[in-house]
């Protein structure tokens, strides 16, 4: 189990690394974690945990620990409130088998996911009208720039119905170690479980078999595991 948490995790990290790229600021990838030592983009944490061994002083030594900081604490092993953190977030990883996802007919690309087409997302237009989707808030439309879709292994898919194209669904997708992690996975009509076994099955046509990963809290896990996810273990967000 601890081997599959650290494939989320690994795969998890190098999505935020991806997304910091984007904004211009540089990661440090170790066998303990990844950080980043400048405050990275909102919803996005500082620190990623990759050890269950990782101590509270591995992580808070690699990054500023001032008023915004986040750590993803992978195996929910740390305790940072003596450092003025609190718990922002609790949850749970996720994983879907390729076992789990045989036999689910073609979808991407022109088919139907969950009652919806599912396509890539290629153009700097299109991921426009996906992060306009995505972000609850109008500010949060800039958190997730183009320059993603240049990344190696990172992959935006978009949902829309009636065949007028209109994002009503999507996901990030992040091909690492064998793996294919699901990120920022919305629907506008709030149906988590439609969503997850759309997303999950468009990721698997597009990048193949392989393992899909993920994480989520709250009733999004129970919506994940009724769309056929396993739970891994849990993990906690902390901010300062």
């Amino acid at each position: 189990m601890t081997d599959r948490i650290a494939l989320a995790a690994h795969n998890n990290a190098l999505w935020c690394d991806a997304v910091c790229r984007a904004h211009g600021l540089t990661g440090v990838l170790d066998d303990v974690a990844w950080t980043s030592p400048r405050r990275t983009p909102p919803y996005y944490p500082d620190a990623v945990t990759l050890s269950p061994e990782a101590s509270e002083y591995d992580i808070l030594a690699r990054i500023d620990p001032g008023d915004g900081a986040s750590v993803k604490d992978s195996w929910s092993r740390l305790d940072l409130t003596a450092e003025d953190f609190a718990r922002l977030v609790v949850g749970e990883w996720l994983w879907w088998t390729p076992a789990a996802l045989a036999g689910t007919p073609p979808r991407v690309g022109g088919a139907q996911a969950d009652g919806r087409e599912w396509r890539r997302v290629t153009t700097p237009d299109d991921m426009a009208g996906w992060t306009r989707a995505w972000s609850a808030d109008p500010a949060d439309a800039g958190i997730l720039r183009p320059a993603l879709l240049d990344q190696p292994g990172v992959h935006l898919l978009a949902a829309s119905g009636d065949g007028d194209g209109v994002v009503t669904a999507g996901c990030a997708v992040n091909v690492t170690d064998g793996v294919a992690g699901l990120s920022n996975t919305f629907s506008v009509d709030g149906d988590e479980e439609r969503t997850w076994r759309g997303a999950v099955t468009a990721a698997h046509h597009l990048v193949g078999v392989m393992p899909v990963v993920s994480w989520d809290a709250g009733a999004g896990v129970e919506a994940a595991v009724s769309a056929g996810a396993e739970r891994l273990g849990p993990l906690t967000v902390w901010i300062s």
